[in-house]
């Protein structure tokens, strides 16, 4: 049985690609905080949930042993819980800035090393880490989430060439706009249109079976690295406000992110 560990699965992306990998046979485990949603989420699939905040490092070890102890070894795990908070650099809480890196970027810290050792050991394994497109383009309004973000897309990179030549593999997956609770209230960009949650779970089984280090969702988001690259500031920074790609959370609709703002307590 292949065991596969997904963070945040309990709604969202998350549950999305919970459900692709168990079509796929594996055997999910669904980590969350909100452990009931979880578990509805998980019976569904024929899994089980177990409640984790990820930020807690020892949590997550203690996961991991209890999920290879009574399911066996994780054979993959996706990092993808996170939060997104919206607003002005200036007028963000010191408060929620810690929570968002600890979430966002230390509870993928946390998991990669709690499942890295027996990866390593066993010589098998593949961590995908859940980026975002805004973790190559800075986006206004998401200052922080996208410093989160660089920082999963260059951990990853790192920590890969310790484990190269150690049978394990690690991905990430960078999406741009996806229509989940994230977003509520977000214009979007004009270009591309956004993303399913389903879009980004068939970006995650595209890395487990390729083993394709950067996947972006959709694929022509892969132009926020080309263009940079080809282009002077002075051409893709004006594109790149025409397409709204940098000014999509400069305006939002508040009350429609109500709801989620109270749920991740902001």
């Amino acid at each position: 049985m292949r065991v596969a560990l997904v963070t945040g699965g309990a709604r969202g992306i998350g549950a999305a690609i919970a459900r692709q990998l168990a079509r796929e046979g594996y055997f999910c485990v669904l980590a969350d905080l909100d452990f009931d949603r979880a578990r509805a989420t998980a019976a569904g699939l024929g899994g089980v949930a177990m409640q984790l905040d990820v930020r807690d490092a020892e949590a997550f070890a203690a996961c991991v042993r209890r999920v290879e102890a009574e399911h066996g070894p994780v054979e993959v795990l996706v990092n993808n819980a996170g939060i997104m908070p919206i607003g002005p650099f200036t007028e963000q809480s010191v408060e929620m800035d810690h929570r968002q890196i600890d979430i966002n970027l230390h509870g993928v810290i946390a998991g990669m090393r709690a499942v890295l050792p027996q990866m390593r050991a066993r010589r098998r394994g593949h961590i995908v880490n859940i980026a975002s497109v805004a973790g190559r383009v800075g986006c206004a309004n998401g200052a922080v989430y996208s410093a989160a973000k660089h920082a999963v897309i260059g951990l990853t990179e790192a920590v890969r060439y310790e484990v190269l030549d150690d049978g394990v593999r690690l991905s990430y997956v960078l999406p741009g706009f996806v229509r989940t609770e994230l977003i509520e209230g977000a214009p979007g960009p004009l270009w591309p249109p956004p993303s399913a949650p389903e879009d980004v779970a068939r970006a995650v089984s595209r890395a487990l079976t390729t083993g394709r280090v950067d996947v972006y969702v959709p694929r022509i988001a892969r132009l926020s690295v080309v263009l940079p690259a080809l282009l002077p500031r002075r051409i893709y920074e004006p594109l790149g406000r025409l397409f709204g790609l940098t000014e999509m959370f400069r305006s939002v609709d508040a009350r429609a992110r109500e709801a989620y703002r109270a749920r991740i307590g902001i």
